[in-house]
């Protein structure tokens, strides 16, 4: 059944917003009126989370609004551990909210303070939460309505930010693995572009004295260097252009996919990455299900957590298998994304009624895993980008000494 993203009137003509599923637009409005709530927008859903039929100026604009008034992640994970704390204490939800304003930065201050004010006229935290879906997501506004209907927000929100400060600790382990390798990657780039602009013209300029013909990897080298330096204006737009225009092209379905789909093969680098989607998917789904999130809805807010368009339709198989009476386990064996480690955890699961619980456990040891390969990967890495730089240097320094090695030839060439 498709899911709508809606902003309706309540009696007090409060605005509220949230997600509803329905089989079309009437049904959706038809639910909502019997809430007492006056639809103004709704808009149905893919199953990833984003708007359906949006236009491609649409989408560049939503992938440009991104990084307008960004929230870091890791600001919001602290704010929901020093919230849970809070409420475990018995400190109510918007004192603890205005306490919590007080040392945040202007953007996020603002933020837990509409918040904070939704509440006090009546909004549910979920409900106040929802409207500010760029610094919440779905799994986190599902996560806090679970708790709130069953009266354990405390619980809730600990187990929260157990999972957020979980999949903060990984992915600054994955990211902490990439900066070694583009740190060198940089000051290689740095390396030649000098050697292009101030080096090779000081040797062009000392063998055009002896007035004879250059070798080829000396002349291909010049010629570079000429290219660099007469177009370096031309160049530096073309990187512009070729920046924006990604950012352009990854609110295109197809080419977003095949990106994601290239980061997949990307040696190294592409085990990391799969590793990390089958257990930030792991990890989703226990927390999900231990909720007491229905399985359907915690399978589409998964898909909309991974940030892998690969993976995402994968899962949006897996959904549509279940909802054709496949259990778990073998939907994902049928989507072909999945390993055999967690097909048969979850197929233990479901004869035990432990389904979370093993989801958890396939999610540690990806993690496990994913640690393991970032602690060894340096003196994997290391080498590799030791002979890639001294390659690079040696072929630029032949290149540039090259006509010495036949100086006796070129001075000939003068008399």
């Amino acid at each position: 059944m498709p899911n709508y993203t809606f902003k309706a009137h309540d009696i007090r003509n409060r605005v509220i917003a949230g997600t509803i599923e329905g089989a079309s637009i009437d049904e959706v409005v038809e639910k909502l009126s019997g809430k007492n709530l006056l639809p103004v927008t709704i808009e149905e859903l893919n199953f990833d989370g984003t708007t359906k039929n949006q236009t491609f100026s649409q989408k560049v604009a939503a992938n440009f609004s991104r990084f307008k008034g960004k929230i870091p992640y890791k600001t919001v994970v602290f704010f929901t551990r020093q919230l849970a704390t809070m409420i475990s204490g018995g400190v109510p939800v918007a004192r603890a909210l205005e306490q919590l304003a007080s040392s945040e930065k202007t953007t996020f201050r603002k933020i837990i303070l509409e918040i904070k004010n939704d509440i006090s006229i009546g909004y549910t935290f979920s409900d106040a939460v929802a409207k500010h879906p760029g610094v919440f997501n779905i799994m986190f506004v599902s996560i806090i309505r679970s708790g709130e209907t069953a009266g354990a927000l405390d619980v809730v929100l600990d187990q929260l930010a157990t999972y957020m400060e979980n999949t903060e600790a990984l992915r600054s382990k994955v990211i902490a693995s990439m900066r070694y390798p583009m740190f060198i990657g940089g000051f290689v780039v740095i390396l030649v572009i000098g050697v292009l602009w101030k080096l090779v013209p000081v040797f062009e300029s000392m063998y055009a004295g002896f007035g004879a013909s250059l070798p080829g990897p000396t002349l291909l080298l010049v010629s570079i260097s000429h290219i660099l330096r007469d177009n370096i204006m031309p160049i530096a737009l073309l990187i512009i252009l070729g920046i924006i225009g990604y950012q352009i092209g990854l609110a295109h379905d197809r080419f977003k996919a095949g990106v994601d789909a290239i980061k997949l093969r990307t040696p190294v680098y592409g085990g990391i990455l799969t590793k990390n989607i089958l257990a930030i998917f792991s990890r989703t789904m226990a927390l999900l299900m231990e909720s007491g999130t229905p399985i359907l809805q915690a399978i589409v807010i998964s898909g909309g957590v991974v940030g892998n368009e690969v993976y995402a339709k994968a899962i949006e198989n897996v959904y549509r298998r279940i909802q054709q009476g496949e259990l778990l386990s073998a939907a994902l064996a049928g989507s072909g994304r999945f390993p055999p480690l967690i097909q048969q955890l979850v197929a233990t699961g479901e004869e035990s009624g432990k389904v979370g619980d093993l989801l958890r456990k396939a999610a540690e040891f990806y993690e496990r895993e994913i640690r393991n390969t970032v602690d060894s990967l340096s003196s994997i890495i290391e080498p590799f980008l030791i002979i890639c730089l001294g390659s690079i240097v040696g072929a630029i320094l032949i290149a540039l000494y090259l006509p010495i090695f036949s100086i006796g030839k070129l001075v000939g060439g003068v008399h």
